[in-house]
């Protein structure tokens, strides 16, 4: 393996161990010792590699808008053409996937939505998501309906997604919980183009 892969793996690696110390520890009780445990590489190249436990959040975060995105294009790829209808109900499935759904991952997206309030590159990296999903979403209301209903739809169906995932993640039952989201959320979008 050349040294630019070995050294892209080990990232991966420390950003996979990042995602698995907060599941495991909480945002607080992450450090760059605790990923060095998890991931058997030393502190220092831990901190060669990313410099500050908050440089690997922003790097686990971006996996995970990575993930999501790699997930809605492999969920649009197709042979012909996706209905405006079923690719909304694919950005749905894609929000919900079991991925999104993880320990590791739900907690990190957790403490990343309360970080994004007091850090300006988490709070940039939430607008990018946030403008992702609506655009998306917009993208199939306006093949369904006017333009001023399809701006209003995309907003509350990303207002959907995000309320049910984060109910879901926090609760008690959570797998339920995310099975229940998906269809809550798709009947929602039925609803909203069954008034057109």
């Amino acid at each position: 393996m050349s040294r630019s892969k070995q050294q892209s793996q080990r990232r991966d690696d420390i950003v996979q161990a990042t995602l698995k110390s907060i599941e495991l520890y909480g945002l607080s009780g992450t450090t760059i010792k605790t990923i060095s445990g998890i991931a058997d590489i030393s502190v220092g190249l831990i901190n060669h590699h990313f410099g500050s436990k908050q440089k690997l959040l922003e790097s686990a975060v971006r996996f995970l808008l990575e993930q999501l995105r790699l997930g809605l294009q492999q969920r649009l790829q197709s042979d012909g053409a996706i209905p405006p209808k079923e690719r909304l109900y694919r950005i749905v499935e894609t929000n919900f996937t079991s991925f999104q759904q993880s320990p590791s991952a739900s907690r990190t997206w957790l403490c990343f939505w309360a970080e994004a309030a007091h850090c300006a590159e988490l709070s940039r990296l939430q607008q990018i998501n946030s403008r992702r999903l609506y655009s998306n979403l917009l993208y199939s209301f306006v093949a369904l309906m006017p333009r001023e209903d399809a701006l209003v739809a995309a907003e509350r169906t990303a207002s959907m997604i995000d309320g049910f995932w984060l109910r879901s993640t926090l609760s008690s039952t959570p797998e339920q919980a995310f099975v229940a989201a998906e269809q809550h959320c798709k009947a929602f979008i039925d609803e909203l183009l069954d008034r057109q």
